[in-house]
């Protein structure tokens, strides 16, 4: 899997992991600016997960430019999520590859 985003938020009550998958990669989803008029942004296709660690994971698909998928993050930055390498999740959260697959695989089957 292609992970564009992991944050984990664990502060106060709070021991939550959100992030972003990048399922599949338009190859103009980097320009932000383009010089033809009716030029329609390219946009990648994502899977986001969120939830409580050990707790069932929720899953969405949505389509978005890269910088609006880095906006996304920021903003759950200011939310108090740190960004975490891939390396670090099995620490952070044992599990979480298997419940992600649980729920992931149906959502991407929808594409």
């Amino acid at each position: 899997m292609n992970y564009a985003y992991i944050g984990w938020c664990n502060q106060e009550n709070h021991d939550k992991v959100w992030g972003i998958i990048l399922l599949r990669e338009h190859e103009a989803s980097h320009l932000k600016f383009h010089p033809f008029p009716n030029y329609k942004p390219a946009y990648n296709e994502y899977l986001s997960f969120w939830g409580r660690r050990g707790a069932k994971l929720q899953t969405k698909m949505f389509s978005a430019s890269i910088w609006e998928a880095e906006d996304m993050f920021r903003k759950k930055e200011n939310k108090g999520y740190v960004n975490i390498p891939k390396s670090r999740l099995d620490e952070v959260y044992p599990n979480f590859q298997t419940d992600l697959e649980k729920t992931a695989m149906w959502a991407m089957l929808k594409l």
